[in-house]
């Protein structure tokens, strides 16, 4: 939530600046510009991405509202849990608990267990999902950064076609002051495009992603250690291992050790 009070502040500054110098607000509109700017730049980023991962990127959006993460501290719980019951019941009973796992990435993980997956095989079946998934998690932030970088030039190619229309009414000269400043109305757009929206949603996108990575380590680690048939209470200390108090994932050169110790563990 705070990612989009930081948008608002952004044009709020804007509009305040102009504002400030007593200028009209009809100043800084202007639907030719719009048009310019947010059009040409989808139309790059179609050419680059493709519809589908350019929509990708714009359900992005939602992230700021609701970012997604993982409830760890549940999940190792249900580890220990789950632990329990396939010592006791064997893995087939797992089967049972898989219509309550609500995660697609746990999902998997549970069912491959269910399913006898080796242990040697697991840690890269689940390295190669986990990939698989993070590629798909950080496509917003790329199309938003890829959107920063575009969107500056065409506002330079709007204000410089804005410029060649006031060029060719230089015989009304009574015109050129305002033509000249809505020809420049582009260059705004598309620098405060960049710098205000794009560029820092990619950033806050890319960030949201390399934390749903990290969480997702911790969960790897822990269908190892299920594969391995440790015993519910080693798996919660081993995983608990990777969190701080607040329950989030210690930064990786913290993770690093601790990460060695379970592998070694489940191997």
């Amino acid at each position: 939530m705070t990612s989009l009070v930081g948008l608002l502040c952004g044009f709020l500054v804007i509009i305040g600046g102009a504002l400030s110098d007593s200028d009209p607000l009809s100043s800084l509109f202007s639907l030719t510009a719009v048009i310019i700017v947010i059009g040409g730049s989808f139309a790059a980023l179609l050419t680059q991405f493709g519809l589908g991962r350019v929509l990708t990127g714009m359900k992005g959006i939602v992230w700021l509202v609701k970012p997604p993460k993982t409830d760890l501290r549940k999940f190792i719980e249900q580890v220990a849990e789950w632990s329990s019951l396939a010592r006791s019941q064997g893995t087939l009973a797992l089967e049972n608990v898989l219509g309550d796992v609500k995660d697609p990435f746990q999902k998997q993980g549970l069912q491959m267990i269910v399913d006898n997956t080796s242990p040697d095989d697991l840690p890269t079946i689940l390295g190669i999902m986990a990939e698989n998934t993070g590629r798909i998690q950080e496509t917003p932030a790329e199309v938003w950064e890829a959107a920063g970088g575009y969107s500056p030039t065409i506002g330079v190619m709007g204000a410089v076609l804005g410029l060649i229309h006031v060029m060719m009414r230089l015989n009304h000269p009574e015109e050129l002051g305002g033509g000249i400043a809505t020809a420049f109305v582009a260059t705004i757009y598309g620098v405060g495009f960049a710098n205000l929206i794009a560029l820092p949603l990619g950033n806050r996108l890319k960030q949201l992603a390399q934390e749903l990575e990290r969480e997702r380590h911790v969960v790897v680690q822990g269908f190892m250690l299920l594969a391995a048939g440790k015993p519910g209470i080693l798996i919660r200390q081993n995983l608990q291992s990777f969190l701080t108090d607040e329950g989030k994932v210690k930064p990786k050169p913290a993770a690093d050790e601790p990460a060695a110790a379970v592998t070694e563990q489940a191997a």
